[in-house]
């Protein structure tokens, strides 16, 4: 019995390589076909949850009455705060301004709740990579401790004091963990004083905007009000 030739095509040099590359080529083309699909329900899956912060940290009523829809951008301290307008009748009743500031496993981003006289109505940590069991505990869900950021603003506690007890300041530290609730305390800090530097241009109602709940892109950072007017 004869044994089957190898078709001449595959005995070419360049065979292998040719077949490595359609192989690599239908690979990326179902990712991308993957990435398109999954696309738009992980912005939505994202949207909603932004919408849930907003509203924990704002008399919105629900995530729906969230204020995805009247977003800027501002700098402070160079470092850039997004930010969302509350409306209501016409008037920003509350200022939701995102900040950040370095903990123990990388950056913890906060959402912190602003009434018009520069007063905190609440705030909630949006991401971390603290400890679990340690660190973690700044989420609302594990404990209160975020709880004690509300009433607070600029003026109580005084600046100096606007850091955790075993820096001589207000703040409680977590059993285990000082790195993690002085960052926090940095970052609802920072959120304070970006609304204080910007608050006249934070408080002047602005419309609906068809992109208000992406992120902003270069373009849009240098035509945002809150930029070009304060940002600089």
């Amino acid at each position: 019995m004869s044994t089957p030739q190898t078709p001449s095509y595959q005995q070419r040099p360049a065979y292998p390589i040719a077949l490595l590359g359609s192989v690599a080529l239908l690979c990326s083309t179902a990712l991308v076909i993957a990435d398109l699909q999954t696309r738009d329900a992980i912005e939505q899956a994202r949207e909603r949850e932004l919408g849930a912060q907003l509203a924990a940290v704002t008399p919105a009523r629900d995530a729906e009455q969230a204020p995805l829809e009247h977003e800027r951008t501002v700098r402070f301290n160079d470092q850039r705060h997004r930010t969302w307008q509350l409306q209501h009748d016409g008037e920003v009743i509350a200022v939701a301004v995102e900040s950040e500031a370095k903990g123990y496993g990388g950056p913890i981003r906060v959402l912190v709740g602003i009434d018009p006289e520069g007063t905190i109505q609440a705030a909630r940590v949006l991401e971390h990579r603290e400890t679990p069991g340690l660190g973690d505990d700044i989420e609302a869900e594990r404990s209160d401790w975020i709880d004690a950021f509300e009433g607070r603003s600029l003026t109580n506690p005084p600046e100096d004091d606007w850091a955790v007890k075993r820096d001589n300041g207000a703040f409680d530290q977590l059993t285990g963990a000082t790195i993690t609730p002085r960052a926090v305390v940095e970052a609802v800090h920072q959120a304070l004083k970006a609304f204080e530097a910007h608050q006249e241009v934070l408080l002047d109602p602005m419309p609906p905007t068809e992109s208000a709940s992406r992120p902003p892109t270069d373009s849009d950072r240098q035509t945002s009000r809150g930029d070009s007017r304060y940002g600089g």
